[in-house]
């Protein structure tokens, strides 16, 4: 088992490499074997299909930093039990293409096997990304109380409730 603060070390890098958009950096902490996958769906396609292997996860990953901006993305928390590390994480995500904006929280478990990541799932709001990106076309359609506002909250607002 890989000492805890090594384990959060290794992961504020990994965010910090995202944030970065360094694939190369990220792909630093990945062993060969591993895998990754956004939770969700099977029907979102290749959004939420599980890639396997150092080539795979690098090619999502280029993927992923050619078509969302999270440097607005902040951890706001770390939970490590054993080789298994919590990450939460709030703030802005920018869809690249269009340069649309999303306030949002991601919630990620990696796990860890002599210090290398080997299993990463990613939980994020997957309508959001399947709206941004065209998979499904936003409904508009809000089918609760007609006075809650349908906007985001205030970034400050949001981060305090």
């Amino acid at each position: 088992m890989t000492d805890r603060s090594e384990l959060e070390r290794t992961a504020q890098a990994l965010y910090q490499a995202r944030n970065d958009n360094d694939v190369d950096a990220m792909m630093s902490f990945v062993d060969p074997d591993a895998s990754f996958h956004i939770a969700g769906n099977y029907r979102l396609g290749p959004l939420t299909h599980v890639v396997d292997g150092a080539a795979e996860i690098r090619a999502r990953f280029s993927d992923l930093v050619e078509a969302w901006d999270l440097s607005g993305m902040d951890y706001d928390s770390m939970y490590v039990d054993g080789d298994t590390v919590l990450v939460h994480r709030t703030g802005s995500v920018r869809y690249i293409a269009d340069d649309s904006r999303f306030p949002t929280e991601i919630l990620d478990k990696l796990t860890f096997r002599d210090g290398r990541i080997v299993a990463f799932t990613e939980f994020v709001d997957t309508l959001m990304a399947a709206e941004a990106i065209g998979f499904v076309k936003p409904s508009g359609v809000w089918t609760g109380d007609a006075t809650v506002s349908t906007e985001p909250p205030e970034e400050e607002d949001r981060l305090d409730a």
